[in-house]
């Protein structure tokens, strides 16, 4: 057994004195409660330190791409051309990738005269995007760029094929034979993209010209080195502009690529035990505020451990009143009680079966693309269930992809029939062919329809169950429109969450500035 949180049990040493002090003072026939109410905090902090027992660490399997993306950190990069600046402009960017491409693994370097990784390689992009946003360049007081030094240090990471995404303005370098060999040799895939425009801008300090030692204005632009560089590396070469979205260009190259590798993450799972102390801690704090307290001598064995769990005993039961349920054919109660249960893929996936019969087709799609397992027999049986209900639902392109993802997970007969049904039948998706029409159809269609809602009126229980239809409709609909806002207002949550401060300490500018000597006119 561990604690997650041990530091909270510092606090049973004030505790402990108060304790002391306060039983001195306490009168004879208090001191039962008074002892209760102590024992309560006592139990109340050992839950909050979160006792568990560690499980066994699981591996899971997953195939992903892995990129490394290098912005460029110099001075240059501050330069106007692109609004509001050239670094602004290739965050932007950087950061529609990773939105996109959310289950790959991305490393991020940020460059100057040398270069520092700022992101360990992740799938998690929002913590990649607040490494990013931790990065000052008014820190960094090397002003130059390198891209021979950014290529030496990606030539040290353990990929295969290393995927590098670039952008920048090219800096100063010129020698493009040693780049070229130091990409090919080290597998470098270079993907540039160049930051900047090719008229080029002029360089501003304290919004100030800054001029070179001949008194002429030092201009900025695209190294020209940039694109034969990408070419003869076998990447791809793109220019930024200041509106335009280069991501999705870059993906449709990036897939091209197509060297999605197996990986595999080791998940770590807990028993919880707050339970336990915390039940104690409620049960002293009931005893000690109400008359029961005189029952304090049966309290040791209320402590003893049990067996049986409180969550076990409710699952029994719910799991009980499940299995009759759905014996009896009251499928949509079975698959209530089997979301009662403690959540497991077990529990989601009979309730979605139990939805199945009951009808309750879209709820079971809802329910079986919640499960996660790493078993290959259940996400097998899952497809085709989900396959089962597209089909319920008219939606036979779906079902005929969710059978072949079953089948591809291993040979079942009925899989197999429904699949080939469906190609030999032929069958298309149902849509609505009144949205199809054009408007001037449409407006006739109406008013055929209004004519033949006349000659109906004539049988008024026929009008009365039409107006309740209408109402249950607009009732529908603005139901959809309250869970749209609500999702609506999720996502800003969300955002705002993901606003959270993330900084870099001293020592990542010291690495980025290393070797640095008072440049002066590095451009």
């Amino acid at each position: 057994m561990t604690l997650l949180y041990p530091w909270i049990l510092s606090f049973l040493i004030p505790l402990y004195f108060y304790y002391k002090n306060d039983i001195k003072e306490t009168q004879q026939k208090t001191k039962k409660q008074k002892n209760l109410l102590y024992l309560s905090l006592f139990f109340m902090l050992i839950a909050l330190s979160r006792p568990v027992i560690t499980n066994k660490p699981i591996e899971q399997k997953f195939d992903a791409q892995d990129y490394i993306i290098a912005l460029d950190a110099s001075f240059s990069m501050q330069a106007d051309d692109l609004k509001p600046t050239r670094y602004e402009v290739a965050k932007k960017n950087i950061a529609s990738l990773l939105r996109q491409l959310n289950q790959d693994r991305f490393s991020i370097f940020a460059f100057t005269s040398n270069a520092m990784l700022i992101s360990p390689p992740t799938t998690d992009s929002t913590i990649s995007m607040m490494a990013l946003n931790s990065l000052e360049p008014k820190y960094i007081l090397t002003k130059g760029t390198s891209l021979l030094s950014l290529f030496q240090s990606i030539a040290k990471t353990s990929y295969k094929q290393k995927n590098l995404i670039i952008f920048t303005d090219g800096g100063e370098d010129k020698d493009l034979a040693s780049l070229v060999d130091i990409c090919k040799k080290n597998s470098i895939i270079p993907y540039i993209v160049a930051t900047g425009s090719t008229k080029g801008t002029t360089l501003k300090k304290n919004n100030k010209p800054i001029l070179d030692n001949n008194e002429n204005l030092v201009i900025s632009r695209i190294n020209p080195l940039l694109k034969p560089l990408a070419q003869e590396c076998g990447g791809k070469y793109y220019e930024l502009d200041t509106d335009a979205d280069i991501s999705k260009e870059i993906i449709s190259d990036l897939q091209e690529q197509d060297t999605a590798v197996e990986s595999t993450t080791k998940v770590l799972s807990y028993r919880e035990l707050f339970i336990f102390p915390l039940f104690i801690a409620l049960l002293s704090f009931f005893l000690a505020v109400t008359k029961l307290h005189q029952l304090f001598v049966l309290l040791p064995f209320i402590i003893l451990p049990y067996p049986v769990h409180a969550a076990s005993l409710l699952d029994f039961y719910h799991h009980n009143k499940a299995n009759q349920a759905y014996r009896h054919k009251n499928y949509a109660a079975a698959a209530q009680e089997f979301l009662k249960l403690s959540p497991s893929p077990a529990s989601y996936y009979n309730s979605a079966v139990a939805y199945c019969k009951a009808k309750n087709y879209k709820k079971a799609v809802e329910l079986f693309s919640q499960i996660r397992s790493t078993d290959p027999k259940l996400k097998q049986n899952i497809f085709y269930n989900l396959g089962n209900c597209a089909v319920a639902l008219k939606k036979y392109s779906r079902a005929m992809r969710y059978y072949q993802k079953s089948l591809a997970l291993g040979f079942d007969k009925d899989a197999f029939y429904n699949l080939s049904l469906l190609y030999k039948l032929g069958l298309q998706d149902e849509k609505n062919l009144g949205q199809m029409l054009p408007k001037t159809n449409r407006q006739r269609k109406k008013q055929d329809d209004k004519k033949q809602m006349q000659k109906k009126s004539t049988n008024k229980s026929a009008s009365s169950s039409n107006s309740q239809q209408k109402a249950s409709q607009k009732s529908s609909g603005s139901g959809k429109n309250s869970k749209k806002k609500k999702e609506n207002q999720n996502l800003l949550h969300v955002k705002k969450k993901n606003k959270s401060k993330y900084k870099l300490g001293y020592r990542a500018y010291e690495l980025i500035n290393k070797g640095y000597t008072n440049e002066k006119h590095p451009w």
